[in-house]
């Protein structure tokens, strides 16, 4: 409606308008907030964390909040954080520079107030709220930085001392935003597999003392603490870095005095908790993030927000148990068939393993082909049941929709290049299941038990100036092949297990398929990436 006293002196129409205020901005009157744009100093001084927009509740606003900066973000952790914000990522706070980040959120906490006479584990043991990816204490500055996995975790942990004080020998330590930091490729793909900051130790004797553990994990960086349970004789050593622990899984077990033990990586006793506790409303929002759609006009939309998330946890997981004492992992990839795995877990001390495929079809097929026919390994038929639901990471999705597979092939490899070198290093990305070369054809393959291994070695050792110079892409799972139709009159009866290997890999590698194998490759000069077979991910 047009208006006659636009910021003009009363006139003879005042009788009509009289009840008309003036404006304070160009704005339409349609924004009907609008007239309180001087408000926006106040919006510098939220003191509440803004989590990131999220495409897919863009269409959730909040008008009527925005102009006092504060209280927007009360409801917003249970909805994924769909609410624009022109607000810091982060809580302006104390902080060392004294300036607000703004744009980007942060992983890393800042803490004044830290002196030698604190030891990392009486601050980290005061940390609940998420996985810790190093810390890092700067004594000459009387400081010290505390970076998580992730950015939730790291504005959980900062809400929490914003209520309350952090306090350690009666000194009150200053929490503040250190700045704002990414992951490195590698880095990111050896959290996607399972590495935390946690290393454990299994099997182990009267030998390994606490100072005998602490004196070989320290050869790989600085660690918090090391905790033996002497009933179950296994232990726990958590480092001050994820990357000191990597080190540690990969390097450790190949030394004389640690062959016998176990060596995985443990969970982080900082990890967040899972129950709905003081954030447990944060993880709700995450899931419903991932698991719904929503439009600013159509309301639920009943398909993924991403389509590169799995819409819900999916039965991709066999569980196998009976299996013989003398079985190893390479035994078990020979016998199994039918689809490309996404990872195995064999526990040869429970003689059960958990083999996990790429989609729940394959799994299906692979449990109905072991209750019908039978899955015979040694002489012994296993047991096969299902395991626990699970999904696919978007990082290893992506990964498998270009061709990734479990198995390395690596060209032009020459004489000096032996097993045992390809081996060791490999080793350092993940456990692997077989190494195997062909002179002939001067190519070798190498077969981890997990594809995010497989991801992180081949996007490491192009880099390598030693692979340099090497053919290095994807090669083929032979647990891909079909089944094999097997004719026997008599019982099953027990196979050696040179003949179960070689026979397997023989027909396998070589001679059942050859397009994706070494000889078709150096004959046709074909990469296995471009003849193997195709994996899609169909999210259920």
């Amino acid at each position: 409606m047009k208006r006659s006293n636009d910021g003009q002196q009363p006139n003879e129409q005042d009788a009509l308008d009289s009840n008309k205020r003036q404006r304070f901005t160009q704005s339409d009157y349609g924004d009907v907030y609008a007239q309180y744009g001087m408000m926006s100093q106040y919006a510098q001084a939220n003191p509440f964390a803004q989590p990131t927009a999220q495409p897919g509740y863009a269409g959730y606003t909040q008008p009527m909040y925005s102009m006092y900066g504060a209280g927007q973000s009360m409801m917003a952790s249970q909805y994924g954080g769909g609410y624009p914000q022109q607000f810091p990522t982060a809580a302006p706070t104390y902080s060392p520079t004294s300036q607000p980040l703004v744009g980007e959120a942060t992983r890393t906490i800042y803490l004044g107030n830290v002196d030698q006479s604190m030891q990392p584990h009486e601050i980290l043991s005061l940390v609940r709220t998420g996985m810790i990816e190093s810390y890092r204490p700067c004594y000459e500055k009387t400081c010290a930085f505390l970076a998580f996995v992730d950015s939730t975790s790291a504005q959980a942990f900062f809400q929490e001392y914003l209520s309350k004080k952090l306090v350690i020998h009666n000194i009150e330590i200053k929490v503040g935003w250190g700045k704002p930091n990414t992951f490195s490729n590698l880095l990111r793909a050896q959290i996607q597999g399972g590495a935390t900051r946690c290393v454990y130790l299994g099997r182990l004797t009267d030998v390994h003392t606490e100072e005998f553990i602490s004196n070989a994990a320290r050869k790989f960086g600085d660690i918090e603490n090391v905790k033996i349970i002497a009933d179950r004789n296994i232990a726990f050593v958590h480092f001050l870095s994820i990357t000191s622990a990597v080190k540690c899984v990969a390097s450790l077990a190949k030394e004389p005095e640690w062959t016998a033990v176990k060596v995985n990586y443990g969970k982080d006793h900082c990890a967040a908790r899972n129950d709905f506790g003081q954030f447990g409303f944060q993880a709700f929002g995450q899931q419903q993030q991932q698991h719904m759609g929503y439009d600013a006009y159509g309301g639920y939309n009943p398909m993924p927000a991403n389509p590169m998330v799995p819409s819900t946890n999916v039965l991709r997981t066999l569980y196998m148990g009976n299996i013989h004492p003398d079985t190893k992992t390479e035994d078990l990839c020979n016998a199994i068939r039918g689809g490309n795995l996404l990872q195995i877990r064999y526990l040869p001390d429970k003689h059960i393993a958990f083999v996990t495929f790429m989609d729940a079809s394959t799994a299906l097929t692979v449990y109905n082909h072991a209750q019908n026919v039978g899955l015979v390994i040694r002489g012994r038929k296993l047991r096969v049941g299902w395991g626990k639901p699970s999904t696919v990471s978007t990082l290893v999705s992506q990964a498998i929709l270009q061709g990734a597979t479990r198995n390395i092939y690596v060209g032009g490899i020459p004489e000096t290049l032996t097993e045992d070198k390809l081996r060791l290093d490999f080793s350092a990305f993940g456990e692997i299941e077989l190494v195997n070369t062909f002179r002939e054809k001067k190519c070798a393959f190498v077969n981890f038990t997990s594809i995010s291994n497989a991801v992180t070695a081949i996007s490491a050792m192009r880099m390598n100036p030693e692979y340099s110079d090497f053919k290095l892409n994807y090669g083929k799972d032979r647990c891909g092949n079909a089944f094999k139709t097997m004719h026997r009159k008599n019982p099953v009866l027990d196979v050696a297990p040179a003949a179960v290997t070689e026979g397997a890999l023989g027909d396998d590698e070589v001679k059942e398929d050859p397009s994706p194998s070494e000889e078709n490759v150096e004959a046709n000069n074909v990469e296995p990436k471009n003849v193997e077979a195709k994996v899609e991910l169909k999210p259920e």
